[in-house]
């Protein structure tokens, strides 16, 4: 029996896309081309791994064991790889990460500088982005790791809790409420608020908020920019629900007023994913642990600004 990583690197790729076409625009192959590895896998192993049915592609019980497999040997050669070219006492290289907004404002500028002069022969590449585009960015190998608060496929992936994080209601600095006391959301009246697009996977998560515990809307303007969001904010009478993590720079309430909400908390977990047939580079990793810590900081800091009723 023989087996070639180009075939186990095709098969992954049609299982974590779910079709031949996305698997070799992934892999910069032909989509006959990566029909004929796969099925010359199958031939090579002697069992049949993917049932092609009209719309759909579905793994039988030897398929979803083979990927299973097949995820750890291309993640230890990976890794092997990388060990045989890694001088601890020289990093250097490029990687590519994905954060949200929520970090790229607080949590991110620290950590990045100080990264940065640590090992000033290693290049970083940030991309800001949501959720659901920086999951898809790092199972097809766009990306080295993002930090996202939910992962809603986890095929393909490594995820790793980083932190809890509390959620305020976010208003202007001479609002009504006392900074960083707790509040209740569902006795306010009439609340203007300010919400992420319904395909933002915070927006499902307030929505559900809201629903649960009987808050009552006023009138909502969506806006997906979190930056905006802020400064909208600041200087008007809408108000919004934003992350800790997100609002570390306005603790001393110059700017604006936090209330963290209660009866129930609304908290927010993150993760940080990988992909699940790679392994970090040791730039990557490192950086990746670094900015977990800071995330974990902020966050920890955060509780403890908050006072009890």
């Amino acid at each position: 029996m023989s087996v070639s990583i180009k075939q186990l690197k095709a098969f992954v790729a049609v299982v974590e896309e779910n079709s031949f076409s996305l698997a070799a625009a992934r892999l910069n192959a032909t989509q006959s081309g990566m029909s004929m590895l796969v099925q010359n896998l199958e031939l090579s192993i002697g069992k049949k791994l993917i049932n092609r049915i009209p719309g759909k592609m579905v793994l039988t019980e030897s398929g979803k064991n083979f990927y299973k497999y097949a995820l750890e040997i291309l993640s230890l050669m990976d890794k092997a790889l990388i060990d045989a070219k890694t001088n601890s006492e020289d990093l250097s290289g490029t990687f590519n990460c994905g954060l949200m907004p929520t970090f790229t404002r607080s949590a991110l500028p620290a950590t990045l500088s100080k990264f940065l002069k640590e090992y000033p022969k290693v290049d970083v590449k940030v991309t800001e982005a949501y959720s659901g585009v920086l999951e898809d960015m790092v199972r097809t190998n766009k990306l080295e790791f993002a930090i996202v608060p939910s992962v809603k496929n986890p095929t393909g992936l490594k995820i790793e809790f980083v932190s809890s994080d509390l959620n305020f209601l976010v208003t202007k600095k001479n609002s009504d409420f006392e900074h960083l006391k707790p509040l209740k959301l569902s006795k306010l009246e009439k609340i203007k608020i300010i919400l992420p697009g319904i395909e933002n996977s915070r927006r499902i998560t307030l929505d559900e908020y809201f629903a649960t515990h009987n808050i009552k809307i006023d009138k909502t303007l969506e806006m997906d920019g979190m930056i905006g969001t802020l400064e909208m904010v600041a200087s008007s009478d809408w108000c919004a629900i934003l992350p800790a993590v997100l609002c570390d720079l306005d603790i001393l309430g110059n700017l604006r007023t936090l209330s963290p909400l209660i009866s129930p908390n609304l908290i927010t977990e993150y993760v940080l994913i990988t992909s699940a047939s790679k392994e970090l580079s040791s730039a990557a990793k490192l950086f990746s642990k670094k900015i977990c810590e800071e995330i974990r900081s902020i966050t920890e800091k955060m509780n403890e600004k908050v006072r009890p009723l």
